[in-house]
């Protein structure tokens, strides 16, 4: 998580209160923290300035869903002690299921939140909180800290999983450039295991918010463990942007399966420039089959420069992370976790006819198209001709989406972002895209590429032109969905 100074903000006239995104009316938001499922309920904590829009006071925000598409806001859950150890920057929760900590009461399990404490002298240290009451309320451990700082600058955002092998808890803690994992048997006492990321992946910036666990591919029955890094800056298309690696974890070290660190490509969950700092929920139903993930929808570039003065900072679509098999080995797949209701379809022929579509704020569009096509170009635009397009150029293996004349413009956002994409010839690739007032997330070829953007277009994106190289290569199985869900 980065500092970001305090400052006037402009005024506007016009606000982009998301529809169906997880956001905080009046306040700053930004990485989502200590994600568990418990008695029927996702419970999502976050980073929040509980005095402003701008980044400032850390204190981790709190707000619960039954389904991750209604939620309702809580009280603030981890308060900041600016004269103790310091602010409360990101991490973890586990649900002590086996009370492995001993802070359990009852039968009920307890809730252990982890989480890096951020002193006035810039100090970063991991410590612990547990509740005994399903997250409505925690206590700070009296011998905080549970890891001391051994002499880094950046030395934070505790991310914990059980180790089921051998029966332990294993915490991964970003250290620079890299992530050290350490070992408990009750989230108290932890000892050091091992180190990873020298010389493999993207190194273009600080490492952040690590999340390690094991997945089992659906299409194999083979367990690999996944570990997602978020990286800032260094990004494929600039700024913050989270990557990923695959491999195996036994216990101590984790091994890539990219054996070659120096020749191996980065793996990016996302192309976009706002999708980062994204963790999973502990504790959901089938866990080992996929994980329950979601990201802050923004990058550091221009976080604090967004022009919506009456809220700051979203989060993404939650999103299943599930092990998918390619000819290489294995990636990840990362749908949307949620569903809405049709409320509208629009037929083949009325987008053949490449007349504009008349489009609300808040939609889902869906469509299949040939790996045949060469290029297919979608353009939103406002009515103060503001635009958003998306290039679909299987011709040139690749999708551009294009916002440099989207209305807001400052530092750096007027960008163009570029997605490398591999289809097999004669294949039909699915494309969803979801927009909201201020965003749109697309997810590709069964989402295992997707690209987040968001915009802020001075009047609403109302008209949709779709152009084709030809009428062979059409779109087919085209249908929009329309929704609007608010945050409570």
């Amino acid at each position: 998580m980065q500092q970001l100074d305090n400052q006037n903000r402009p005024s506007t006239n016009r606000t982009w209160t998301p529809h169906y995104h997880f956001f905080k009316q009046g306040f700053w938001i930004n990485d989502p923290n200590g994600l568990f499922y418990l008695d029927g309920k996702y419970h999502l904590f976050f980073q929040l300035n509980p005095d402003d829009v701008v980044w400032g006071n850390m204190h981790w925000g709190y707000a619960t869903s039954e389904d991750l598409i209604h939620w309702q806001h809580q009280p603030i859950a981890l308060h900041a002690e600016p004269e103790g150890l310091g602010y409360i920057f990101s991490g973890g929760a586990v649900v002590d299921i086996n009370n492995t900590a001993g802070f359990a009461s009852s039968d009920y399990p307890a809730v252990i939140a982890t989480f890096t404490h951020h002193s006035e002298n810039e100090v970063q240290v991991q410590s612990i909180a547990y509740s005994v009451d399903g997250g409505k309320s925690f206590t700070k451990y009296a011998h905080n800290p549970v890891i001391p700082n051994p002499g880094l600058k950046d030395f934070r955002d505790p991310k914990v999983v059980w180790y089921a092998e051998k029966k332990y808890w294993v915490k991964a803690v970003v250290a620079g450039q890299c992530v050290y994992f350490y070992q408990s048997n009750d989230l108290k006492s932890w000892h050091k295991l091992s180190e990873f990321g020298h010389n493999h992946g993207a190194h273009g910036g600080v490492w952040e918010c690590p999340d390690l666990f094991p997945l089992i591919c659906s299409e194999t029955g083979i367990e690999r463990w996944v570990l997602l890094i978020s990286i800032n800056p260094g990004g494929p298309n600039g700024g913050s942007a989270t990557q990923y690696f695959i491999g195996d974890f036994d216990g101590v070290e984790f091994t890539p399966q990219d054996s070659l660190p120096t020749n191996s490509p980065t793996h990016w969950l996302d192309y976009g420039t706002d999708c980062y700092a994204g963790i999973t929920w502990d504790n959901t139903p089938e866990i080992l089959k996929s994980r329950t993930y979601i990201a802050w929808m923004s990058n550091w570039d221009y976080a604090r420069d967004t022009p919506d003065n009456t809220w700051r900072g979203a989060m993404t679509l939650p999103r299943k992370i599930s092990l998918v098999k390619n000819q290489s080995g294995y990636q990840l797949a990362t749908p949307p976790a949620i569903e809405f209701n049709a409320e509208n379809s629009l037929s083949t022929i009325e987008v053949l006819r490449q007349q504009p579509l008349n489009i609300p704020e808040a939609y889902k569009l869906s469509f299949t198209l040939s790996s045949q096509s060469r290029k297919t170009v979608l353009q939103w635009q406002s009515a103060n001709k503001e635009t958003f397009v998306l290039t679909l150029d299987f011709a040139n293996k690749r999708i551009l989406a294009d916002r440099t004349h989207s209305g807001f413009a400052e530092k750096g956002f007027d960008s163009i972002v570029e997605m490398p994409i591999d289809v097999l010839q004669h294949q039909l690739v699915e494309i969803e895209i979801y927009a909201d007032t201020c965003s749109f997330e697309l997810f590709f070829n069964g989402a295992r590429q997707c690209i987040t953007m968001l915009t802020f277009p001075t009047a609403p994106f109302s008209e949709l032109c779709i152009a084709h190289d030809s009428e062979e290569n059409k779109i087919e199985k085209v249908k929009l969905s329309t929704f609007a869900i608010t945050t409570v």
